[in-house]
């Protein structure tokens, strides 16, 4: 069950981050919100961000689109300078490298439009953040993507 206080602000549920500044930011009340996102990382190229992915462990609970959350890092995403990035969670299985995304704007659903619904190997899933970079593969590139995994999960798993 989950802690609050008296003011309406959670408590820290997990303590897998740096819990002080988690704490210290709790403090400063419910009109100053933010959230503990699982693990969001800012894909980029030669210095010019590309993307805006949060990766979630392929258990974590399905997101709410619609929470204040996602609608910021939405915003963020769509207002960049040069052009929407696209903004997308990338559910993953740590022990068979496969993903499943999650696009949020329309970017990310047009650029996933080809795969959607569908479970993502490794090479798949690391071949889309390459194409997100450049229009052609050179030679060196798809020999990194090469060596990861082409692994899918079991039929019964993927449904679920």
């Amino acid at each position: 069950m989950q802690d609050w206080l008296p003011d309406g602000t959670r408590l820290e549920r997990t303590h897998w981050r740096d819990h002080r500044i988690s704490e210290r930011h709790r403090l400063w009340g419910f009109n100053c919100p933010a959230v503990d996102l699982d693990f969001v990382m800012a894909e980029f190229n030669h210095g010019k961000p590309v993307a805006l992915i949060e990766y979630k462990e392929r258990h974590a609970r399905e997101p709410n689109l619609g929470h204040p959350t996602y609608r910021a890092l939405a915003d963020l995403a769509n207002g960049y300078k040069d052009g929407p990035l696209p903004f997308l969670i990338a559910f993953y299985d740590a022990e068979e490298w496969w993903f499943r995304v999650v696009p949020v704007n329309d970017r990310a659903k047009q650029h996933y439009k080809h795969c959607l619904d569908e479970v993502l190997s490794e090479q798949r899933f690391v071949r889309s953040l390459y194409l997100m970079r450049k229009a052609r593969l050179e030679r060196s590139d798809e020999e990194v993507i090469g060596k990861l995994s082409m692994a899918l999960p079991p039929e019964s798993e993927e449904a679920a």
